[in-house]
């Protein structure tokens, strides 16, 4: 496995950071060890050294006016077992009476008379542990307190602290290494309904967007109801695509079947005025067929957009300015007169403008085409939390329920459109946050594309 592919393991990451961590702590606890085993091994080998100059203090004592001494041969021999032992015997004059003279303390005499006192220093170039203490005798015409020093090299105290330190160092070792391989363990077992998941996604046929059946951990769960849910986006838009795309090949193919037969009869048709007549006709067919073409790539655009346009601030004033000059053609079958009414304070919403575009070009185009007999109107205004565009004419109304017409390919009485306008404008309110109403006051037919503001 390379480098690369090691970095982007859960598993490796989880055990190289449990090592990192295992290592730091065993240098810690590396250090504690040595510093526990140096204090325990001071500590023993001080109970040693201090007993030991007690029993040659309590082996001191006046014999003729001489102060005398005999060395506990058991005790020495007890403290040389480990190390070198030098001792030092002062009397109240200040004489060395037994042992080494050259033998130096830097205890203060008072402390000393209160009890043995320890501390480091050296001897004949070796590192010793000095052990002084202070013994009273009746000595005449002296302070009548004689003085025994006793020394010993360090080299057993050293080696006691590092065994100590290795025997700990061991067990962290040990440790350690169980603490490793459990982890790897662990981590094995957790990884385990990844893969089973992983196992059940792979195994699955591409149109098979069911919910994952395995059950999750605790920690992936969220992981999970997001695959979840994206998959049952996913199918719901597939289902839209697919559904859209049976719609358009049935919708195409009525057109077309009856386009084909106008070109038949016009091929066997000889130059006549039915010929006109069946060029007209195909004529007829072709715009039809343009237009419905036309809606259904809108009608496809608007459901890509609703998920993947960014939104961005739009004027509805302007919008509707814009599409109401470009949707409006030069020449009308019928005089119609059309106008248009602003809101005062220049509505803006966040959405997309080309959606918005499409939306209202169809309610317009559905106005002038199935409904306005000599008026339309296009309004918009705002409200708490909401703003619209209207669109109202003096036609009849629509003939069914608007959500049923909202339906692609639904039409009403007049079956000569796509049947698309209103489904356009549905999506795209809805995509907007928003709804489209349908109400009728004072002879109008008012279709309003209400919009959410956020």
């Amino acid at each position: 496995m390379r480098l690369s592919e090691l970095r982007l393991s859960l598993r490796f990451r989880i055990i190289a950071v449990l090592a990192a961590v295992l290592a730091a702590g065993a240098v810690v606890l590396g250090a504690a060890a040595w510093h526990s085993s140096s204090l325990a091994a001071q500590q023993a080998y001080d109970r040693l050294l201090r007993g030991g100059a007690v029993q040659i203090a309590e082996n001191v004592y006046v014999q003729g006016g001489v102060v005398t001494v005999e060395p506990p041969v058991s005790t020495i021999a007890t403290l040389a077992d480990y190390d070198l032992v030098f001792y030092k015997v002062v009397d109240p004059r200040g004489i060395v009476v037994a042992g080494y003279e050259d033998l130096v303390s830097d205890a203060d005499p008072v402390e000393t008379r209160a009890g043995v006192v320890l501390e480091d220093g050296t001897y004949q170039g070796q590192p010793v542990r000095i052990a002084t203490l202070a013994r009273q005798i009746d000595m005449p015409g002296t302070n009548n307190w004689s003085t025994i020093v006793v020394a010993q090299t360090t080299d057993a105290r050293r080696a006691l602290a590092r065994d100590l330190t290795l025997k700990a160092l061991g067990v962290i070792a040990v440790m350690s290494v169980l603490a490793l391989l459990a982890a790897a363990y662990a981590v094995t077992l957790a990884l385990k309904p990844l893969t089973r998941i992983e196992r059940e996604i792979a195994s699955r046929r591409p149109d098979d967007l069911r919910p994952i059946e395995a059950e999750p951990p605790k920690e992936i769960r969220n992981l999970v109801e997001a695959i979840d849910d994206f998959m049952r986006r996913l199918s719901e838009r597939m289902a839209i695509m697919q559904r859209f795309i049976a719609d358009a090949a049935h919708q195409i193919r009525t057109p077309l079947a009856a386009l084909d037969a106008q070109v038949e009869i016009l091929v066997g048709t000889p130059a006549s005025r039915r010929k006109a007549d069946t060029v007209k006709r195909i004529h007829e067919r072709t715009a039809e067929l343009g237009r419905l073409t036309g809606q259904l790539l809108d009608h496809a655009m608007v459901i890509h957009r609703k998920d993947a346009a960014t939104a961005a601030p739009v004027d509805l004033n302007e919008l509707a300015k814009a599409v109401l000059a470009k949707a409006v053609p030069l020449s009308l079958s019928r005089e119609v007169d059309i106008a248009f009414e602003p809101a005062e304070g220049s509505p803006v919403v966040n959405g997309d403008a080309v959606s918005l575009r499409e939306a209202l070009g169809n309610l317009i185009d559905n106005a002038l085409k199935h409904g306005a007999r000599s008026r339309l109107v296009v309004a918009v205004g705002e409200g708490a939390g909401s703003a619209w565009i209207e669109v109202a004419d003096d036609g009849e109304g629509f003939a069914a329920p608007i959500a049923e017409l909202a339906r692609p390919f639904a039409k009403g009485t007049d079956s000569s459109g796509s049947g698309l306008g209103l489904s356009i404008a549905t999506e795209v309110a809805e995509a907007h946050g928003g709804k489209l109403t349908v109400s009728r006051e004072e002879g109008m037919t008012r279709v309003r594309l209400e919009l959410g503001r956020s």
